[in-house]
């Protein structure tokens, strides 16, 4: 079986539906607001801080059983219910219409999966082994998150600012290269964990305008 294409989804302002009430709806869920998504949920009960969500207003919720026509016009789909014949019918209806579907904890009946993820800012690492370990990925995302600090936000913050300066400074995109590279090299996550991140900001900008022409 040839592997799944590895990409990373803007779902911002797109609508997302889970369907399932409880605590594995809830991660779904929290997953989902973290990227923008209008979000509907669909069951006959709710746990109680999915309850607390949809008087808030941050999720739609819908309480009854699902319906076919649920999946009008969304973008992806999670099936989280205990109930194996309710998954299954979501999951075909699905496939039949191109929308991304995952069933959860049944990577048979998905046709994306949602990998380990660590978040420093910009900075996404995703650990995916297709189904047949979470455990390990699970493993794998805590050692990137050791190796990873809340430095990494600010280092991520600083390179996007100095990408920008270097794009209208320097126009060979040859230059560019080394220019980054150069930049790389500087202790700036040194700093950064000591916080000056100002500091690092400085040195960043030395190297860019210091650069020969």
């Amino acid at each position: 079986m040839p592997g799944m294409f590895p990409i990373t989804v803007d779902l911002a302002g797109r609508s997302c539906l889970v369907v399932g009430g409880g605590t594995v709806a809830l991660r779904k869920v929290k997953n989902l607001l973290q990227c923008g998504a209008i979000i509907e949920v669909v069951s006959p009960s709710f746990c109680e801080e999915l309850a607390v969500m949809g008087k808030e207003g941050l999720v739609s919720l819908n309480t009854r059983k699902f319906k076919d026509h649920d999946l009008n016009g969304r973008m992806l789909v999670f099936a989280a219910t205990n109930d194996e014949i309710t998954n299954q019918r979501i999951y075909e209806l699905c496939r039949e219409r191109n929308i991304l579907v995952n069933t959860v904890d049944d990577p048979e009946r998905c046709n994306f999966l949602v990998p380990a993820i660590m978040r420093r800012g910009a900075l996404t690492i995703a650990i995916n082994t297709e189904g047949k370990s979470p455990m390990l990925a699970r493993r794998i995302r805590i050692d990137m998150e050791n190796r990873y600090g809340s430095e990494y936000a600010d280092y991520l913050e600083l390179l996007g600012e100095a990408r920008a300066v270097v794009k209208n400074t320097i126009d060979q995109e040859s230059a560019r290269r080394l220019l980054f590279e150069k930049i790389l090299d500087l202790p700036i996550l040194s700093l950064l964990q000591q916080g000056e991140k100002e500091e690092a900001k400085g040195r960043i900008l030395k190297c860019i305008y210091s650069w020969p022409d």
